[in-house]
């Protein structure tokens, strides 16, 4: 075969030709192929790296924004140093180069804020933190660096409880007792040692939950009860608590007597409502935070048995009253009950007013002292009587009486502000107190008067009665009704430390001298009753006009007065504290400060 053809055969055929091209091209497609997968697998890697980094700086900025809010104040000076800390020790350097961590102090709220996040940095008061942490990022294959960065918000309520009046002076042998019984139509006999127990108890209002088996705060709130219901949740609860008290044994004791005692009195609700007071007035956007706060446990079962008598007719205290050596009687009309406070600090935007707010018990106070007839000698007008009163002397009786009685207005306290510190001790929170105004009345004021009628002073007062077997002959009264107005007080600041159980636990705003203040005010009235007609005679029922003839009874009168002024101090005063009633002073009990447990809330 020629050499030429032989050359020829072996050239590739038009079809070779074509096979070798195609497989060149499948070449080149394939290599692409493995470009771009080359390409897309670095660029994971880069983008990977950015995604690892920004989930830890998510987590960085989770973690100092809990620790932030944790150290929460009025004044967002601690947070920024707390986070800056938290940061580092996280690994995350906010001074190198291309990172920075910015805070920002706010209130996060969801009735007030606008969402998605709730938080606003012009609200107050401050219960948050926003801390947003950034980075450069390098890139390994795809470019320069890249910066990200992670946002979190915190919150962190502090709540404080506190009621006004209540003071452990007020236990005293018997009151207690006497007073639950008045108002509950019960039968209680406790020690004074029992009722100092329950004082030095605490549960949370957690606690009550899940003793109601309810799940949220505003359904305990909005649970109806009545007072007895009241203290067998306090029991329940009592008996499952987590919350540290000396007293357990003895508290759950007087509980089971409380419970046992059958207590009277109508249904309401445990939180107070738009319809009615409750035994807890709640001041926080969101009140399912209240759920870790503590509440004194005696506190809590004197205010649901006020609020369960509150607009009901006056009833009798049986305290054996003993005032200098005189029988007196007393009677309670509690007009509004008081209330225990739990919130945070500072005025809601929406009402502008206080958050939380404590008002005491608004009560009618009706006092008969009988002065007796020891040191009285007829005179004047009645001196012929002398003689009559020595030869039937126990036919006739003559009786001095003073007719006392005080209305006390509701008077408030506030929380202004809190500031949680590193210790309890060192924490704060501060309460402002406004004392309310008193009425007092020297006349013969109807004691059935109903809860909702508006006081009045206007009927004169039976000052002294000559009697035959209990039948007035002789009465002498004051001309007019004597009014007097205890007024109110300047508003004060208390502050109270974080610990509970010491000795600010209970502080007053203003001295509270019931009888100094009554003296004051009856010395104004003596210079009525001695002035031309200020008594007058009555004879079977009819007036006789005898000018100031009357005027050495006045003497008598004032003369027995000076012991029975000076002894309210230490009778009447403790039976109003208890109540949560003061007269020209308040008495704030600060029961806990809870500094509140951070969590990230967006």
């Amino acid at each position: 075969m020629p050499l030429a053809r032989r050359c020829a055969d072996r050239r590739p055929s038009a079809r070779g030709r074509r096979t070798i091209a195609r497989e060149r091209g499948s070449f080149a497609v394939v290599a692409a192929v493995w470009m771009l997968v080359a390409i897309a697998a670095l660029g994971a890697v880069d983008i990977g790296s950015v995604f690892f980094a920004r989930r830890d700086l998510q987590r960085v900025a989770d973690m100092a924004a809990l620790a932030a809010a944790q150290k929460m104040d009025d004044q967002c000076t601690q947070p920024a140093a707390a986070a800056n800390a938290n940061a580092r020790s996280n690994g995350f350097d906010p001074a190198k180069s291309g990172n920075t961590l910015a805070l920002s102090c706010g209130r996060w709220d969801t009735q007030s804020n606008a969402g998605p996040s709730y938080f606003n940095t012009t609200s107050t008061p401050l219960n948050a933190v926003q801390v947003t942490a950034t980075q450069s990022v390098p890139y390994f294959f795809l470019g320069p660096s890249r910066t990200v960065s992670a946002t979190s918000t915190a919150k962190a309520t502090n709540i404080d409880q506190f009621t006004v009046g209540t003071t452990l002076a007020s236990l005293q042998g018997g009151l207690v007792n006497n007073v639950l019984n008045a108002l509950l139509g019960a039968n209680l006999s406790l020690s004074v040692l029992s009722y100092q127990a329950l004082a030095s108890t605490q549960i949370k209002l957690g606690d009550l939950m899940a003793a109601a088996n309810v799940l949220t705060v505003n359904e305990l709130l909005s649970t109806q009860v009545t007072a007895g219901q009241f203290a067998q949740l306090t029991l329940t609860a009592l008996s499952r608590t987590h919350v540290v008290n000396a007293n357990l044994q003895a508290s759950v004791a007087a509980l089971q007597a409380i419970v046992g005692a059958n207590l009277g009195g109508g249904k309401f609700s445990i939180g107070s409502q738009s319809g009615g007071p409750g035994v807890f007035a709640l001041g926080l956007s969101d009140t399912q935070a209240a759920a870790d706060a503590k509440i004194n446990v005696f506190d809590a079962l004197m205010v649901a048995a006020e609020v369960a008598a509150a607009g009901q007719p006056a009833v009798n205290v049986a305290t054996g009253l003993q005032l200098a050596g005189q029988g007196a009687m007393l009677k309670l009309q509690i007009i509004e009950p008081p209330s225990i406070a739990i919130g945070e600090s500072g005025i809601d935007p929406k009402t502008r007013a206080w958050r939380t707010q404590a008002n005491n018990a608004q009560i009618r106070l009706y006092l008969n002292v009988s002065l007796g007839t020891a040191g009285l000698q007829p005179t004047g007008v009645l001196f012929p009587l002398a003689l009559l009163v020595s030869l039937v002397d126990n036919l006739i009786q003559v009786n001095l009486n003073l007719p006392l009685t005080l209305q006390v207005a509701t008077g408030s306290a506030w929380l202004q502000s809190t500031n949680c510190a590193a210790t309890a001790a060192s924490s704060r929170a501060a309460i402002v107190v406004q004392p309310g105004l008193a009425n007092l009345c020297i006349g013969d004021v109807p004691t059935d008067l109903p809860a909702q009628q508006t006081f009045a002073c206007n009927v004169p007062a039976t000052l002294a009665t000559l009697g035959v077997l209990s039948a007035p002959l002789l009465q002498i009264k004051s001309a007019f009704a004597l009014p007097a107005v205890v007024p109110q007080s300047n508003a004060a600041t208390l502050t109270f430390n974080g610990v509970t159980g010491d000795a600010d636990d209970y502080q007053t705003a203003n001295s509270n001298a019931v009888g100094s203040v009554l003296a004051n005010a009856l010395s104004g009235a003596a210079q009525s009753l001695t002035g031309q007609n200020g008594l007058t005679l009555y004879v079977l029922g009819a007036a006789v006009p005898v000018g100031s003839l009357l005027n050495p009874v006045v003497t008598v009168l004032l003369n027995q007065l000076g012991p029975v002024l000076s002894s309210l101090d230490q009778v009447v005063v403790p039976l109003l504290n208890l109540l949560g009633v003061q007269v020209g002073a308040a008495t704030v009990h600060n029961e806990a400060l809870t500094c509140g447990t951070a969590q990230t809330v967006y």
